[in-house]
């Protein structure tokens, strides 16, 4: 298994930030659900790309760490370290941004994986031409 050391780090750094803001006393003034929304769409969206495996098992990875673990941990978390109150919708805010990075992910995933097949396929053969022997 490959690690890519630029997703690693946009994720350290991603997950260190939300950290700091959900943590301490800050308030961003931005609607609350849209930051949570945000966050974990792009927490997600960095981790999915972290390791170099099979898409299956980075889908179920991910979809265990992030938007199980973190998405609804994150809340409980916060609820339990901070004076912030347990808000149950933001949790779903939390698992909708989570799920509609992996789902992204996958698709884009799975397409990047489709063209190389095809490219793959159609190679030319050294030295021909890509129109010649075609009739039209």
């Amino acid at each position: 298994i490959r690690i890519r050391a630029p997703f690693a780090g946009a994720f350290c750094a991603f997950t260190l930030l939300a950290a700091y803001l959900g943590l301490s006393e800050i308030q961003v003034p931005v609607n609350d659900k849209f930051l949570h929304f945000i966050t974990f769409f792009i927490l997600t969206l960095c981790f999915y790309w972290i390791l170099e495996t099979s898409r299956r098992r980075i889908v179920n990875f991910t979809l265990v760490i992030c938007t199980l673990i973190g998405g609804v941990g994150s809340e409980f978390l916060q609820s339990a370290a901070t004076s912030r109150q347990f808000d149950p919708f933001d949790i779903l805010a939390n698992l909708v941004g989570s799920v509609g990075a992996l789902l992204l992910s996958t698709w884009y995933h799975k397409r990047m994986l489709e063209r190389k097949r095809q490219a793959k396929k159609y190679q030319l053969v050294p030295g021909e031409d890509a129109g010649e022997g075609e009739e039209m």
